[in-house]
């Protein structure tokens, strides 16, 4: 059964909005590790639009984005994550992991993919746990470009399959300014598994 993305309840946002609390709660603490330093996350907030529409949502700036494809046991694909570092706070955080002002183009991309692989585990992991499914994520993608640009191709993928589509926004930051905002772009399976859930409330 397909989801109605128009109709969702109260009750039904409630519990997405939980799932995103879960998973980016994971996610806050995994980078609280790697930094150490305190992280505060932001209340997830849940949009659902249409896919082309979706482009609106996103900041306008440049920023260092990780993109990860989601997929199941079976290899269907789930969705995409997208995590997005303000150039400033991508550069923050590659200089406050190796204490240097400066790191070279390789090393900077390389650490800020490395970065946004270990949130995209503790994300999908923690998802995942609550849900009782399997998520994996795939290799994360690098880019340097405005959000609108890299979920393009993303969502001409997922325009095939949906109209609708539900975004999960939250940021993270700490108290040396740097904030990360993580998108979850669900396919209509992991959709469909997530308002499973509900009927176990």
């Amino acid at each position: 059964m397909m989801t109605d993305l128009e109709n969702l309840s109260e009750v039904e946002l409630d519990v997405l909005k939980e799932l995103g609390n879960i998973g980016t709660g994971h996610a806050a603490t995994s980078l609280s590790k790697l930094l150490n330093k305190d992280v505060y996350l932001s209340v997830p907030r849940v949009k659902i639009g249409e896919i082309k529409n979706l482009s609106r949502e996103f900041i306008g700036d440049i920023v260092a984005g990780v993109i990860i494809a989601l997929q199941d046991l079976e290899e269907k694909k789930s969705g995409y994550l997208y995590i997005m570092f303000p150039e400033e706070s991508a550069r923050k955080i590659a200089g406050d992991l190796f204490g240097m002002d400066e790191l070279d183009e390789e090393m900077y991309a390389s650490t800020i993919m490395e970065v946004g692989n270990i949130l995209s585990s503790s994300f999908c992991d923690a998802s995942a746990d609550f849900m009782e499914i399997i998520l994996l994520p795939s290799p994360p993608s690098f880019a340097v470009d405005v959000p609108t640009a890299v979920i393009d191709s993303v969502v001409s993928q997922m325009a095939k399959n949906s109209n609708h589509i539900i975004l999960f926004e939250t940021s993270l930051s700490s108290e040396s300014n740097i904030q990360i905002y993580l998108a979850l772009l669900p396919e209509t399976c992991l959709l469909d598994d997530m308002m499973k859930i509900l009927g176990q409330l």
